[in-house]
């Protein structure tokens, strides 16, 4: 049998099986499956089993049904598809109605495309393309290794003179 589940966090878990031929889907008690979000409205939507489809339809809702992240007044939900009511997403999971049990017979075989064969790669015209990483200028580099070496070389030359004077100021 087909249900509901709330995918949404603080609401996760919640299901609701889908037994009668029509569901609503709102915030208020009322409905046959309560999501007591803000963002659902007190009738949000209601689900009708018609034939092997499950059909959502929304109720004029103030923040709107979604399905595939598209807005909907009335689509059909097929298993494992998300549906989103304000923020809250459900899933539809389980069995689908008796009607749309039946196997779908493919009458033809879909033809996969292959893509580039080797010999075909010689047969190419390639535009020249920009290297994606150019060689960049080392001038600032090298200008502040000069910088740090004389600077390096001054406070040597430094403390030599100060060891050498503090020698020759002792005797």
């Amino acid at each position: 049998m087909p249900r509901l589940v709330v995918l949404s966090e603080g609401l996760t878990g919640r299901t609701h099986e889908l037994k009668a031929e029509r569901t609503t889907i709102g915030r208020l008690e009322d409905n046959s499956f309560q999501v007591p979000d803000s963002s659902v409205s007190s009738h949000h939507c209601e689900i009708i089993l018609r034939g092997g489809e499950v059909l959502v339809r929304d109720l004029g809702s103030t923040n709107g049904s979604f399905l595939n992240n598209e807005r909907i007044s009335e689509a059909v939900l097929k298993p494992s598809q998300v549906l989103r009511l304000g923020q809250v997403e459900i899933r539809l999971e389980g069995d689908t109605p008796p009607a749309a049990q039946q196997k779908r017979v493919f009458d033809h075989t879909q033809v996969v495309p292959q893509g580039i064969k080797p010999t075909e790669l010689d047969q190419t015209v390639r535009a020249p393309v920009a290297p994606a990483f150019e060689k960049k200028s080392n001038t600032a580099a090298r200008l502040f290794l000069i910088v740090a070496i004389v600077a390096m070389l001054a406070g040597v030359a430094y403390l030599i003179f100060t060891v050498m004077g503090v020698g020759k100021g002792g005797n």
